[in-house]
């Protein structure tokens, strides 16, 4: 069938140009079409943030506060004492969980040192602290040197006469966090806070 005005190949729309009506709409509508889609977008995301606010989602969770506790002491004498033993130190430690998740550490290391010298070591167990929940252990760490260094001792003697001794305690905690948390604690055991 041959097209009505002779042409070859020629459609009769091809010569069409939109209305004037026609380029108006398009035009206003394209852009509030744009503002309306960005404004969606906008809010969908807004609702995700604030859902997982208040999911607890967005919490710090490599963090826990924490404090330490001078329970026991043993083997502050001079080393070349004869009833020299050598240093132990008992410590409480407390972890409490803030977050609304429970919370998961691998055991690590601690150090009680005196004046920047280590005195003794110990080990932390694993522990897994509940949501919102505060969790206690205890820690012994020792040495096997005997009593402390003779250079060192005269000033344990001396700030203990005067109330003013502190141990520094550094705690190292394994997987996932690998934190590590330290407290000053005064050898009549105080509590020390994390710092």
């Amino acid at each position: 069938m041959e097209p009505k005005d002779g042409a070859a190949g020629a459609h009769r729309g091809d010569n069409c140009h939109p209305s004037l009506c026609y380029r108006i709409i398009i035009e206003l509508l394209f852009p509030f079409l744009v503002f309306v889609t960005i404004f969606y977008i906008f809010a969908a995301v807004l609702v995700i943030i604030r859902a997982c606010q208040s999911m607890g989602m967005n919490e710090d969770n490599s963090s826990i506060a924490s404090s330490a506790q001078l329970v026991g002491v043993k083997g502050l004498e001079p080393a070349l004492a004869p009833e020299a033993a050598s240093p132990a130190f008992d410590l409480l430690v407390r972890v409490d969980n803030g977050h609304s998740y429970d919370l998961y550490r691998e055991g690590g290391g601690v150090t009680v040192s005196y004046a920047g010298v280590p005195l003794a070591r110990g080990r932390t167990p694993s522990f897994r602290v509940g949501a919102k929940a505060a969790l206690s252990f205890t820690v012994n760490a020792t040495t096997e040197a005997v009593g402390v260094a003779e250079d060192l001792f005269p000033l344990l003697s001396a700030e203990r006469r005067w109330g003013a001794a502190q141990l520094d305690v550094r705690m190292q905690l394994g997987w996932p966090g690998w934190e590590s948390y330290a407290w000053s604690i005064d050898l009549d055991g105080q509590p020390g806070t994390s710092a």
